[in-house]
């Protein structure tokens, strides 16, 4: 079995030792590994923008370190990459670009997702970003032609990369696709011990987690309903288990000083748009054009129809990095009966959950959380566990009113367990990698660093060389 595994970010923890990880399982059983590395050529990276020759350097240096440690020969190549020639159009909006297609290549969708996460806004100003766009392009483009050459070269039977939204790795999923090749994408599993992967198909897909939720649901487990509340309680208790614990900062128990449960209170819970909102068709939002707009109706109708009402927004404390453009759509949101809570605040979130009479949110897991806590969740957006009932989903902002007029009985906790197990279970266990914190970890025992006596070699050097302006690329 021959594998290819596209890898151009080494700087990145854990993600460069699960592709070793991967690497060594498929050497141990005698197949041969080929590892398709940047070596600063890429028109953009999504983990060196600027493309500093320090950054480039030290992935090098870990790439080389890395590949000291396995065991069994590998082969690498240098991803082949080189200018394009696209005349691109001046798109009139966001909707403009994600539609824009090369061969059967979602191209618009792939650069506006790293658009989105370069410029942590969801709705990027095209204008403003021109020159990123046109970079993004290009290795976007570059790199899907090059995959397609390498492909039809060398016939790799399956082929490994990282998450696969971004603008150059997801061509190379589309180009495999296109070469009916096995194409697996990599990415953290349940915790920081174990690592998942999606084949062929990005981890992003709503249908196919869907698919994936039940069928772990359906596994001969007693203890399922255990662990699956175990996720929540760890949610709850600000366990850091394969991301960060937003509700870190947070003291437990502490609600708003407004707080009156004399009063019904609504609690809305925004999301941070920026890993969905460019992934596909999937994650548009068929009620609202986005969350913002959906917040200001829902919350101007109520005002209108029923001002003794109380609402509550909490803020995702993620968004406190966001573009200052866009949290304001969120904080510049007034009402008399609405109360903003910032990223930043120490509100508990879970205490909100429980004592509120109905939670809103636009796919955030607070939604699901709460259908665990027993609170009435209504969901107004796509998210992963739409489609396992427990919330309330609304198809119109007009029936979203409607049960908001009402007293609703919370939903089906199975729908909370389903997806509480498969997030608490996920994934492959590593053999070889030992994580020791959310982008630490070792490989073999070693950590790995740029330090390390990497392999000899002249396209290493000469590249080295480059990057510190002593000679110039071959």
């Amino acid at each position: 079995m021959k594998i290819a595994i596209f890898s151009p970010y080494a700087t990145v923890v854990p993600h460069f030792e699960t592709e070793l990880e991967i690497a060594q399982s498929h050497l141990d059983q005698g197949h041969a590994v080929e590892f398709i590395s940047c070596y600063g050529k890429l028109a953009n990276c999504d983990f060196n923008l600027d493309r500093e020759p320090a950054r480039c350097e030290d992935c090098i240096g870990r790439r080389q370190a890395g590949f000291s440690l396995l065991q069994g020969g590998i082969q690498e190549t240098e991803l082949a990459t080189s200018a394009v020639d696209l005349a691109l159009p001046r798109f009139k909006d966001l909707n403009d670009l994600r539609d824009f297609h090369v061969d059967h290549f979602d191209i618009g969708y792939a650069v506006l997702s790293s658009l989105v996460s370069a410029s942590r806004n969801p709705e990027p100003d095209l204008e403003q970003w021109q020159p990123l766009l046109e970079r993004l392009f290009q290795s976007s483009l570059s790199t899907y032609r090059a995959t397609l050459d390498y492909l039809s070269a060398s016939r790799p039977d399956r082929v490994y990369l990282f998450n696969g939204r971004f603008a150059a790795m997801r061509a190379v999923l589309r180009a495999c696709q296109s070469h009916q090749v096995d194409c697996f994408i990599h990415e953290r599993g349940c915790d920081q011990q174990h690592y998942d992967l999606f084949p062929n198909y990005l981890p992003h897909n709503i249908e196919a987690v869907h698919k994936s939720l039940l069928e772990y649901w359906d596994r001969d487990d007693p203890e399922r309903e255990t662990i699956a509340a175990q996720w929540y309680l760890d949610r709850q208790n600000r366990v850091e288990k394969n991301w960060h614990s937003f509700t870190k900062g947070q003291v437990q128990g502490r609600v708003p000083d407004t707080w009156d449960n004399d009063q019904k209170n609504i609690t809305i819970f925004c999301s941070s748009e920026d890993e969905f909102v460019a992934v596909g068709d999937q994650w548009k939002n068929t009620i609202y054009s986005n969350q913002s707009e959906g917040i200001q109706k829902i919350v101007a109708d109520l005002w209108k129809r029923f001002p003794d009402f109380k609402i509550y927004l909490r803020v995702h404390p993620n968004m406190k990095d966001a573009n200052p453009q866009s949290k304001q759509k969120i904080l510049g949101i007034r009402s008399p009966n609405l109360t903003i809570i910032p990223s930043e605040a120490t509100i508990d979130t879970y205490e909100m959950v429980r004592q509120s009479d109905v939670v809103i949110t636009f796919g955030s897991s607070v939604g699901i959380e709460s259908v665990f806590w027993g609170t009435p969740s209504i969901l107004l957006g796509p998210s992963f566990y739409q489609g396992l009932g427990g919330v309330y989903a609304p198809s119109s902002h007009s029936d979203a009113m409607a049960l908001l007029s009402k007293t609703l009985e919370p939903g089906d906790r199975q729908a909370a367990l389903i997806y509480g197990y498969w997030q608490q279970t996920r994934g492959i266990e590593y053999r070889f990698f030992e994580s020791t914190g959310l982008f630490e970890g070792k490989f073999k025992d070693q950590v790995i660093y740029s330090g390390m006596k990497p392999r000899k070699s002249k396209l290493i050097q000469r590249v080295i060389d480059t990057l510190r302006g002593k000679a110039t690329p071959a």
